[in-house]
């Protein structure tokens, strides 16, 4: 049969845990379709010799949210032999986001990931509002590699709080609000939800001004974040699978 591409003797890791061997990697469809001696042609033949060929490498705690605006390629990223990112990381980000939080938004990204607010300020293309809007317009730009998205916490409890949540925990009617835009993010195709606490008094300080987050070392975020996870999971169609930290620095990952 013809392939659309076969990558000749390469060095295969194949990830499985076996050892490397010296085979030919034959594509069809954007499909792996054997891997040996292939003796088939193709429309495009790549000689790998003296190259490991691998399957693509995932980065799961990454940053790109803003940079994925203007950089297609997601570099550096994309130089090393990653394929697929995560981010929404550390309960940080920019969706969703109102016309009016757009500057604080901005600003927990200079502090939590020391990028400059010029560079930020032109670069963020803010063609969304909703966290689905923003995996969306992910979507139109396109991207040389693979995205995936988790849902902050941070702007997700400013959006239903507005500022007053850089000074206070979620009252339940408003963990019910951000239990639904969690849902409805999960849905739209989120792997579920981030956030952070640190243990250190300036670095809380820090993240209350920026990232919109009560006192880090107050009890009562575990609970709010415990509380949420259980909502979004009630009503989620696939089982949750949850982890959870009980650590003094603490990042909690939720996974629907």
């Amino acid at each position: 049969m013809g392939y659309d591409l076969i990558i000749k003797n390469g060095t295969v890791i194949d990830g499985t845990g076996s050892f490397r061997r010296r085979a030919d990697v034959a594509v069809k469809d954007g499909i792996v379709a054997e891997i040996g001696r292939i003796k088939d042609g193709a429309a495009k033949t790549i000689d790998a010799s003296d190259l490991i060929v691998t399957p693509g490498f995932v980065d799961p705690h990454t940053h790109y949210d803003a940079q994925i605006c203007w950089d297609p390629l997601v570099s550096c990223t994309s130089w090393h032999g990653v394929t697929t990112v995560l981010m929404g990381n550390c309960g940080v980000g920019i969706a969703p986001c109102k016309p009016a939080g757009r500057e604080v938004a901005t600003w927990d990204l200079v502090n939590v990931e020391a990028i400059p607010f010029d560079a930020l300020a032109k670069g963020i293309s803010w063609e969304w509002e909703t966290f689905p809007d923003f995996m969306a317009a992910a979507e139109r730009r396109g991207a040389g590699i693979n995205l995936a998205f988790l849902a902050p916490l941070t702007p997700f409890r400013r959006y239903v709080l507005g500022d007053e949540s850089m000074e206070r925990e979620a009252r339940p009617e408003e963990i019910a609000q951000v239990a639904s835009l969690l849902r409805e993010a999960v849905t739209a195709g989120a792997f579920g939800f981030s956030t952070t606490t640190l243990p250190s008094i300036s670095a809380t300080r820090a993240v209350r001004w920026h990232a919109g987050l009560p006192r880090a070392t107050n009890s009562r975020l575990t609970r709010t974040c415990c509380a949420i996870s259980d909502a979004v999971r009630s009503k989620s169609r696939s089982p949750a699978m949850r982890a959870r930290s009980r650590s003094r620095n603490t990042t909690f990952s939720n996974f629907f």
